[in-house]
């Protein structure tokens, strides 16, 4: 095989309660990548033209140029990548897209490759592409978004993750028009936390995993709580609260950040509930004169696509 094309999914990151450890992949939005096999054993990156294109095509500034330069090295290729990515997924908008870019490309290199590559390896490359964004990466998007499902991330630098069980869920998410760097949500947060609040953060994310395996829809409702993060990056997404509490009045299992933000998610029983929220929620930013991108998704258990 000489060429792939796939599609990257977005991924939702922390669900409230789990920062830094917990993510899941969604079908809606996602990436195109195509990669070409070349006599060189170089990268090449073409962006293709669409609303969020305002990426590197230099491979070194790539999320997705970086793990193929390093596959290329550690494998000692004789031939190397055109790689075409068209995004689909906001850019800084807390819904994984450097994440999707770096994850896409490693996936589909592998399948170029006959699936020589192991999961753990996978996830490795596509987190040295990670740093290109960040400068200390997580696995929170990387994971669901290379496995698809829901994953809880235990430690990163071993990658030691699991697969937690998600039912047909639908994810109403909102994305506002609205810049936030990565790092700026980070140093926005605290540099130490009291116990009080650690005890209760710990409490909602142990009962939200055994929620999901139990499918208890009720302490799903009680445990997506987030009493750490969202007071703080809370305050720099417009009208949060409002949206917050439109999806909560209908009938959303859970609202919070998505990732860094300003993305925001509700997790639904069903499509309607979804569509209100995301419909409801959109006409708040319209309003108010900000450009808004909505998504209704379900859970995408298998990660990128072959198209």
């Amino acid at each position: 095989m000489d060429s792939i094309k796939i599609q990257a999914p977005a991924t939702v990151a922390n669900l409230s309660c789990g920062f830094d450890v917990l993510g899941v992949c969604l079908n809606e939005p996602y990436d195109e990548i195509e990669i070409i096999k070349i006599d060189k054993p170089e990268v090449q990156i073409d962006i293709l033209d669409s609303k969020f294109s305002n990426i590197p095509n230099i491979p070194s500034q790539n999320t997705g140029g970086v793990p193929a330069e390093l596959l290329i090295r550690d494998l000692k290729l004789n031939f190397g990548f055109n790689i075409k990515i068209k995004k689909g997924i906001p850019l800084c908008g807390g819904l994984g897209s450097s994440a999707a870019t770096s994850a896409g490309v490693v996936y589909a290199i592998n399948k170029l490759l006959n699936s020589k590559l192991s999961d753990i390896d996978l996830l490795k490359y596509a987190l040295e592409g990670e740093k290109v964004s960040v400068s200390n990466p997580h696995a929170d998007n990387i994971a669901p978004g290379l496995l698809g499902g829901m994953i809880l991330i235990r430690d990163t630098s071993s990658l030691d993750i699991s697969k937690v069980p998600i039912n047909n869920f639908y994810f109403a998410i909102i994305h506002p028009d609205i810049k936030i760097s990565t790092e700026v949500a980070r140093n926005i947060l605290p540099p130490s936390i009291k116990l009080d609040l650690a005890i209760q953060q710990w409490g909602n994310l142990g009962s939200l995993i055994n929620a999901f395996h139990l499918q208890d829809l009720n302490l799903i409702k009680k445990s997506m709580q987030d009493v750490v993060i969202e007071p703080y990056r809370s305050s720099l997404i417009k009208f949060f609260d409002e949206i917050k509490k439109i999806s909560i009045n209908s009938g959303a299992l859970g609202f919070g950040i998505s990732g860094s933000g300003p993305s925001m998610f509700a997790l639904c029983e069903n499509e309607n509930i979804a569509k209100e929220i995301v419909n409801n929620s959109k006409e708040i930013y319209l309003e108010n004169n900000i450009d808004c991108d909505t998504y209704v998704s379900t859970v995408n258990n298998i990660g990128p696509k072959v198209i």
